[in-house]
């Protein structure tokens, strides 16, 4: 039965249809085919069941190809990196849960393969919107320290500005971090309110004025406290295209795996629709009952 269903799924037509909010049901969909304590289940239980589970994984065997399809795709590394997790996992003794989940060890390698390859389908679909992810998100390449109090900030600075490196002028100077060279968006949620305005509202590079960010907290008593951080940024770049692979590889780990698969299905013409689904389930329908 499980074979024939699967067979089902196989031969789905992806095709057009006049009106694509045509959504079909089966004619005696309310007979009921299974009963258990306090529940029923009918055949348009199973139709829509179907319906939903047949289509994700078509669209998910669909976005594979697509990806094959990529240029410099290194299925040689994606299938090692498969294979390495697998053996990892048998030696930690998780292949019985494995198993249960997945049905088997090569389901789960499948579905791992998957999301390495929607991984480099993510890129290339940052690749394809970069101007307008670019202009959207605002990307800035730079160095972030933040300090507890005012004179640590300004020394800092200072130091900077007599020869110092930046990281080593924040670290000589207690800033609360290393600073890093990292690449950030204003929808960054590290990011202070504070530091996104001064990005945003000034062009320059190099180092920056110190930004202050206030928080406010109210102890049991209602008693109001203020907390003052101040930061000193220095802006390596805002020319996405120095580092627009950091870029790049930045946002296709953040980004909606949603928004990937719908638009390179859109790119491709390719849409689903209840009919079709329909026409395969009631040729079947004598296997289904």
């Amino acid at each position: 039965m499980k074979k024939i269903i699967v067979t089902l799924f196989a031969l789905l037509l992806l095709a057009g249809c006049s009106n694509a909010n045509h959504y079909s049901s089966l004619s005696d969909g309310d007979d009921v085919i299974f009963t258990g304590p306090n529940m029923s289940y009918t055949k348009n239980d199973l139709y829509k069941s179907l319906k939903v589970s047949g289509e994700e994984a078509i669209a998910s065997d669909i976005i594979d190809q697509i990806a094959l399809k990529l240029d410099g795709i290194d299925m040689e590394s994606i299938n090692a990196q498969a294979d390495e997790l697998i053996e990892t996992y048998k030696s930690l003794g998780y292949e019985s849960y494995i198993i249960s989940a997945y049905g088997s060890l090569d389901a789960y390698r499948k579905s791992y393969v998957s999301t390495l390859l929607l991984s480099e389908l993510s890129k290339e679909y940052v690749n394809q919107k970069f101007d307008e992810l670019s202009a959207e998100k605002k990307p800035v390449k730079m160095q972030m320290a933040s300090f507890a109090n005012e004179e640590d900030a300004k020394k800092c600075i200072e130091d900077v500005n007599n020869g110092s490196t930046f990281d080593m002028a924040a670290v000589n100077n207690g800033a609360a971090n290393a600073p890093q060279s990292a690449v950030y968006t204003d929808d960054d949620s590290s990011l202070a309110y504070e530091v996104k305005d001064y990005l945003n509202s000034t062009e320059t590079t190099g180092l920056s004025t110190i930004i202050v960010s206030t928080k406010s907290a109210q102890d049991a008593n209602g008693n109001i406290t203020e907390n003052n951080t101040y930061y000193v940024l220095n802006i390596e770049s805002r020319n996405v295209e120095e580092f627009k692979d950091e870029f790049v590889d930045l946002l296709a780990a953040t980004v909606s795996s949603d928004d990937v698969r719908n638009h390179f299905l859109t790119t491709h013409e390719i849409e689903f629709f209840d009919q079709d689904l329909y026409e395969i389930m009631t040729a079947a329908y004598e296997v289904l009952k």
